[in-house]
């Protein structure tokens, strides 16, 4: 039999549908434009941007993976064959690799646990490009209403074409009404937190207290406006269990284990002087590079009346332990810290970075434990970038920049 092979883990399937499905599941695979799928039929290594593209060069280019998926059609028009015949069907199992045991079929269970998960992810994608829980919700909503619509038609189309007196029917009727909308275990903000954080694991962000002000507020009963106190608070993103999380793909614990190579010319941090004398970057290579930036953002017009007002400061991190090219892509810099830009005038930035600054005092002197490491992993804080407001007030310096040297790097 002929046998497709994954290009991520070489195990083989026997038809392009289980390949695609493998890689759905096994390795939460969804190719675009930066992440391409690669054919690994002998020596083709054509790329593509989604999975209908793969499949089709799989059945049109390698002839002779239709073989294949010509036997997975037999096999199911065998099947509804005895169903029709009123012969119950025992659950099928997937030709698979040895090692792709989650491919086993055993009833419908699998297939709903299967089809949630793909749900899962393209609901996933929605959140990660950044779209408003509120659009996301509504997208839900149809897809709940396309999917139940799509039920109901194929239900009254395969009814209509079993006779009443077919004893398969009851057993039909059954199985519809036993159907679960995939959609309905995220149409809510909560479920999909809920799933995520049971499937993936979520890193909760970490509410902290700065102090309290006094805001003018309306009185819904009396109608009049008073004085309340408002806790000044701002999230922290603890950034240990953000590294533990990111440890857990196993192509960036390769990564991270390989030790740095120093070139003859300035390429990377690792090439240069400080590193090169660093009492931990210099002994362990597996010790954690750490680059902080920081910048402020507007999250209403920055043109408008209310610019300021909203403004808030932001604080992130990546590891440079990885190549330029992962670093380069926003899913690889990772947040550790958001406030509003006015507490930072009224409290600094001295609470703002306690919480981070603790977390590292752990990493330097206790370590974490890394899958990629049978030894504490170390790590400190390398680098810290910024433009030049946000470089000035972190560090401490003048934020006017009207006085003779403005520039602390160039003096101009």
């Amino acid at each position: 039999m002929i046998m497709f092979k994954c290009f991520i883990c070489q195990a083989v399937h026997a038809t392009s549908q289980c390949l695609i499905t493998h890689l759905r599941i096994g390795h939460s695979f969804y190719p675009s434009t930066r992440f391409k799928l690669i054919c690994a039929q002998d020596d083709c290594r054509r790329q593509f941007s989604t999975f209908a593209g793969l499949k089709k060069h799989l059945v049109c280019v390698h002839k002779s993976c239709q073989s294949g998926d010509a036997e997975t059609s037999e096999s199911f028009q065998a099947d509804f064959h005895i169903l029709q015949n009123g012969t119950e069907v025992a659950g099928t199992s997937v030709v698979q690799s040895p090692d792709a045991g989650y491919f086993e079929n055993n009833g419908s269970g699998q297939n709903i646990t299967n089809t949630k998960h793909i749900c899962a992810t393209i609901v996933a994608k929605l959140h990660g490009s950044g779209m408003a829980n509120s659009v996301v919700s509504s997208i839900i909503s149809d897809l709940e209403e396309l999917a139940g619509g799509l039920h109901s038609q194929v239900q009254h189309e395969i009814l209509s074409a079993v006779p009443k007196d077919n004893p398969v029917r009851s057993t039909l009727e059954k199985g519809f009404e036993n159907f679960e909308n995939p959609f309905v275990s995220f149409n809510t903000e909560t479920k999909r937190m809920k799933y995520f954080n049971k499937k993936w694991g979520i890193v909760e962000p970490v509410q902290k207290n700065l102090g309290v002000r006094f805001d003018t507020r309306r009185n819904k009963n009396t109608g009049t406006y008073d004085q309340v106190p408002v806790k000044d608070t701002f999230v922290y993103i603890p950034i240990l269990e953000t590294i533990k999380f990111i440890c857990r793909n196993s192509y960036i614990c390769e990564l991270l284990s390989k030790p740095c190579e120093s070139k003859e010319r300035y390429e990377d941090f690792c090439d240069g002087s400080y590193f090169k004398s660093h009492p931990l970057f210099s002994k362990t290579h597996t010790s954690l590079q750490i680059q902080l930036y920081y910048d402020d953002f507007e999250t209403a017009n920055p043109l408008g009346s209310k610019r300021g007002v909203h403004k808030v400061g932001a604080l992130y991190f990546v590891l440079r332990n990885l190549p330029p090219k992962l670093n380069s892509v926003l899913m690889n810099i990772h947040l550790v810290a958001l406030f509003h830009a006015e507490d930072l005038k009224k409290y600094g930035f001295d609470p703002i970075l306690q919480p981070l600054i603790d977390d590292i005092k752990i990493l330097e002197s206790h370590g974490i434990d890394l899958p990629f490491s049978s030894e504490k992993v170390y790590g400190t804080i390398c680098q810290i970038t910024g433009d030049n407001l946000g470089m000035h007030g972190i560090m401490g310096f003048a934020e006017s920049f009207s006085g003779r040297h403005f520039c602390r790097l160039c003096l101009i």
